[in-house]
């Protein structure tokens, strides 16, 4: 399902080329008063994300000015009338849109999308805002907050991206970029957006391409892989079974004849597909192949099901198609497309009849069969939707956890301080100010303790 499971995920775009889109966007903007922001905006997305590769799939851009413009005016006025407060909802409507947009190339799915929601996004400022405030790693955090939840919320032809950027990683590069930007007197400063693009993408991947996605794809395969190994085994037994019955392509039409009157399901089938001219419906060949095909003989009841409607359909049908027959696997294939297609994702997300067809299409594949072109659609209808499913349960917003922790981390900070607050002046040889009398009442806690608390602090 995924021709790239091992391939990496990075941004391949120069310096000077992000430089030179960056002042573009602002000289031209500035020219026309910002009329023209839309389209100058468009033109970066569509160089930035050309030059994005997530997990080995390049992507693109297909918004245009000409779409952006309309809601560009609309979001400015309505952030003017309500003094701003609509920027909170500028911020989601923006990342939609340019979700919508954008897609993998050589994909026919278009199913992009941004899902977050603004209480999300309150909830993630909020403790971003907060982090911070922490001590040397709180930009590098806060940052890595933001970021996890875009990535987290946006679906790029349904598969939802996943960010794995940890905070310690972040740090580091960013003591080293401050370093490097100081001794240069701001002249690496110009270069380190792509530098930090670069990180974001490299550490970016679809929920394709999760180990738990990766492990229950490689057990796909290996049963895939041992089923069609199965159906080679079948074949091979079909053929013994021929051979020990003493069915050889020089047997007599009269030997034949009474191999299959005694009830031989090989001679039976074998009779009828040398004999019958394809008259499988006249005596005593629609006797014959309906015998072998009730015996369980797999050629028999592919051939059979084809031609006749038999009470026990399904069961034989599947049992066909367990033994690699083509007709079998095509309709049982067709029947599982039609039930998991009719299914609502948005009521279920059970993927087993999805998988099946799918399967079924594959080991078609794997034994050199071709589907036409109306088969070859519906099984990409099928992938697209387990796609659209899987996409949608991974995407769960947390959003209760989100503004929980914009709560109880802002607390966790405030009693940080306070203990620094407290003690380090302590550590620092100074005393705070107390009342006279209320020492001389405590001068033994003063004298004999001070020296240990001065050692623990």
């Amino acid at each position: 399902m995924n021709e790239n499971q091992n391939a990496t995920s990075y941004f391949d775009g120069g310096y000077f080329a992000y430089i030179g889109y960056s002042l573009l966007v602002v000289f031209v903007s500035a020219i026309s008063f910002g009329i023209a922001l839309p389209w100058m905006l468009c033109l970066f997305q569509r160089w930035k994300t050309k030059h994005t590769v997530i997990c080995g799939k390049r992507m693109c851009f297909d918004g245009t000015g000409i779409q952006l413009i309309g809601k560009y005016l609309l979001w400015s006025f309505l952030s003017i009338i309500t003094l701003g407060v609509y920027s909170l909802w500028l911020t989601i409507n923006i990342n939609k849109w340019v979700s919508k947009h954008t897609h993998f190339q050589g994909e026919d799915d278009n199913n992009s999308y941004f899902d977050g929601g603004i209480l999300g996004l309150l909830g993630t400022n909020i403790l971003s805002f907060f982090v911070a405030f922490v001590p040397f790693v709180g930009l590098a955090w806060s940052n890595i907050i933001k970021t996890k939840w875009i990535k987290s919320h946006t679906v790029c032809d349904s598969r939802r991206l996943i960010f794995q950027g940890s905070l310690g990683s972040l740090f580091v590069k960013y003591l080293l970029w401050g370093f490097l930007s100081v001794i240069t007197l701001g002249i690496y400063a110009w270069f380190v957006p792509v530098k930090e693009l670069r990180w974001e993408t490299e550490n970016t991947i679809d929920n394709e391409n999760t180990t738990e996605a990766k492990i229950k794809q490689s057990e796909f395969r290996t049963n895939l892989h041992t089923d069609a190994s199965t159906f080679k085994t079948y074949r091979v037994e079909n053929e013994m079974e021929c051979v020990k019955s003493g069915i050889t392509d020089t047997i007599s039409q009269e030997d034949l004849l009474k191999l299959a009157n005694s009830n031989n399901r090989a001679a039976q089938y074998e009779y009828v597909v040398r004999y019958s001219n394809g008259e499988y419906n006249t005596e005593p060949f629609a006797e014959f192949l309906k015998a072998s095909a009730i015996a369980g003989y797999s050629p028999a009841i592919d051939l059979y099901i084809q031609n006749f409607t038999a009470e026990d359909e399904e069961k034989m049908l599947e049992e066909a198609a367990q033994k690699g027959h083509t007709f079998a696997l095509k309709e049982q294939m067709k029947k599982y497309a039609a039930l998991g297609l009719e299914t609502n994702e948005k009521k279920s997300n059970d993927i087993s009849d999805l998988l099946l067809a799918v399967r079924y299409s594959m080991l078609l594949e794997e034994d050199g069969i071709l589907l036409n072109l109306e088969e070859q659609e519906l099984v990409k209808e099928c992938i697209h939707k387990i796609r659209r499913i899987l996409s949608a349960k991974k995407g769960k917003a947390n959003v209760g956890g989100i503004i929980a922790c914009a709560i109880i981390i802002p607390i966790i900070i405030a009693i940080i301080l306070s203990v620094f607050t407290l003690f380090i002046p302590k550590r620092m040889g100074m005393r705070p100010t107390v009342d006279e009398s209320f020492t001389n009442q405590n001068e033994y806690y003063y004298t004999d303790t001070a020296p240990m608390a001065d050692s623990i602090f």
